[in-house]
């Protein structure tokens, strides 16, 4: 497969995001950076890399779960203006975690994980404010399927826990759904759905 544009792959599961890669690009030169973090020092590379004279097409794939602000940064000019041949891939479990910089200038792709219903694991009756906020924090960067299914899995796990919702709560969660649907912010959704059960839990 040739590309003449750089974009961005976004997939929850970057075992998948890998195998994409190879598959699709096996026959292309192909060069692979996929630091478990993205750093400063990656970016480096990837410039000098780049920046070797090619005759053919040479693709360049970052993969990792997190991209520093810095290496996006370093990042900018090179991806706007990429030297002769050289097309990149920047892949990543969520487009968020990109700056609105570097979105502004690539095309975003989807790659559909196979996504199951997810629990939290979380003791709900047991549940403070600290067990919150840690696990909203770990789940800030969810595309919209993984959310939704992480959604449900809670709805689950309160009749499991024995945990009583109102009406009111309940519809609640129904609507926390359809903004997910509406991509709405991750974080902001499951605090909202926490501190919901954290408050009826301490009535």
């Amino acid at each position: 497969m040739r590309i003449d544009e750089s974009y961005i792959l976004v997939c929850r599961d970057l075992d998948k995001i890998k195998s994409y890669i190879a598959e699709n690009y096996q026959k292309t030169n192909l060069k692979i950076f996929a630091p478990d973090d993205f750093l400063l020092e990656n970016a480096k590379e990837v410039v000098r890399e780049a920046y070797i004279a090619e005759n053919e097409q040479k693709i360049i794939a970052m993969i990792s779960k997190s991209f520093n602000i810095y290496a996006q940064n370093s990042l900018l000019k090179i991806l706007e203006e990429p030297p002769r041949n050289i097309s990149f891939v920047l892949c990543a479990p969520s487009r968020m975690i990109f700056l609105p910089t570097v979105r502004s200038r690539l095309t975003i792709k989807m790659l559909k994980a196979d996504v199951e219903p997810r629990k939290s694991g979380l003791d709900f009756k047991k549940m403070g404010i600290n067990e919150i906020y840690s696990f909203v924090k770990q789940k800030k960067y969810m595309e919209k399927e993984e959310l939704k299914s992480l959604i449900q899995g809670i709805m689950s796990e309160i009749c499991e826990q024995d945990i009583k919702l109102n009406a009111h709560e309940l519809g609640l969660f129904e609507k926390m759904l359809h903004l997910a649907e509406l991509n709405s912010s991750s974080a902001n959704l499951l605090l909202c759905a926490l501190l919901a059960i954290y408050n009826r839990k301490n009535r």
